[in-house]
């Protein structure tokens, strides 16, 4: 075996993308898979980010781009900005990244020094920590009460000298929750009166249901962005269900903004232009298509929370945004990986356990499958552990037994 750094060696694999690979090995073999675990909507990209790709191709000339992003689109995330946020960035305030994933990281990498501490909520999107880790900062990990919700006197006691940064995301992944405005309203001011860095992961704040708001943390520094704290990253992967496209941006300071592209020039370069230009029009024309999607995830969401609820013992708080669920299923299996492991090998069911999230006993689903598989795979997860329901099912054309144990453990 050859010798790699003790560095890597800290780092943990993907589980998200683990778990997909063996959801396509079982495929493969003929199994009919449902996968709740992967973060991706099923719906088309939109017509415009289609004409304008096109556009683009046919000139037959896509050569390098600048580091931080076209001019053209830069100009489009201002407008997006503007439009979201109520506050309007110079484009030296843009950096457009080869997705939302390495706009956090550049930013981690240029913002952290050894050791310096980061502030997480548990649950935590799976890449955090190790983010955090590989630009040789330390993760600090903050409880959340039953509604994933977490107490401003909590975060706040475990901030230390080392304290750079805190990082949220809401609409929040894994759970969907959405945190209060008075929260965030908290945190924006603490920030910015002690000069920590507020990381603002901001990839789902358009895939929210009513009567939930997202509040943009802007509204709540007069600060301007040169001299805020409060740094933004999105990106067009999940508002559009352009995942494989991989462009995102963040909105910083000037100075932070030129540290991350001298880290871009010097890792991936500038992102495609071709998908650039498909951002930019999905960012001109795509309204129609974020209003579908919404209604297709709100539409899942129904079918998925009504009919876990029928199951007894499973606690869930009900998303107000994403296309994520977080149910409890601890009164039947307190070991995720265990019941992960159960659902796709009995129920060809993939979900993604929770101790990927920092919270074990949990499962994250994702209802970004066809409405019909929705309901479906509810009705395999029952069937796979509710001692109540019926010990045969239908799976595809074949006649499934439950030949294993159902019981609670609580």
């Amino acid at each position: 075996m050859q010798n790699l750094s003790d560095h890597i060696s800290t780092i943990q694999s993907s589980p998200t993308l683990s778990l997909n690979e063996k959801t396509r090995q079982l495929r493969e073999k003929g199994a009919n898979i449902i996968n709740l675990g992967i973060g991706e909507p099923l719906n088309d990209f939109p017509e415009s980010a289609l004409s304008s790709a096109r556009e683009k191709l046919e000139t037959r000339q896509l050569k390098y781009g600048p580091i931080g992003g076209q001019k053209s689109l830069k100009i489009a995330i201002q407008d997006y900005t503007k439009k979201h946020y109520g506050r309007t960035p110079t484009l030296n305030n843009i950096t457009v990244t080869v997705g939302a994933k390495q706009a956090l990281f550049n930013l981690l990498y240029v913002l952290l020094n050894p050791g310096d501490e980061v502030i997480l909520l548990t649950p935590y999107w799976v890449s955090y920590p190790e983010m955090v880790k590989l630009a040789r900062g330390k993760p600090v990990f903050i409880p959340t009460n039953d509604l994933f919700i977490p107490e401003i006197d909590v975060i706040l006691a475990a901030v230390t000298a080392k304290t750079k940064a805190i990082l949220l995301n809401t609409p929040n992944n894994p759970t969907g929750v959405v945190y209060p405005p008075e929260l965030i309203a908290a945190l924006v001011d603490y920030c910015e009166t002690k000069k920590i860095f507020l990381l603002m992961d901001d990839i789902y704040h358009q895939l929210i249901f009513g009567p939930t708001q997202w509040v943009p943390g802007y509204v709540f520094t007069s600060k301007p962005i040169n001299k805020s704290h409060l740094i933004i990253i999105n990106g067009i992967s999940k508002t559009y269900g352009m995942t494989g496209f991989r462009i995102g941006w963040a909105i910083a300071s000037e100075s932070i903004i030129k540290a991350m592209e001298k880290v871009q020039g010097h890792t991936t370069s500038g992102a495609s232009v071709l998908l650039q230009e498909a951002a930019l029009g999905a960012m001109k024309g795509g309204e129609q298509t974020i209003s579908d999607l919404k209604t297709f995830i709100k539409t899942n969401k129904d079918i998925m929370i009504g009919e876990l609820k029928k199951i007894k013992g499973i606690n869930l708080a009900d998303p107000g945004g994403t296309f994520y669920c977080f149910p409890d299923f601890r009164a039947f299996n307190s070991d995720s990986q265990q019941l992960a492991a159960l659902l796709l090998e009995k129920a060809y069911v993939a979900t993604v356990p929770g101790i990927a999230f920092g919270q074990e006993g949990f499962l994250r689903l994702s209802y970004t499958c066809s409405t019909e598989q929705t309901a479906e795979s509810a009705a395999r997860i029952r069937w796979a552990i509710d001692p109540e329901a019926p010990r045969e099912i239908m799976i595809g054309d074949k006649s499934c037994i439950c030949d294993w144990e159902r019981k609670k453990e609580v």
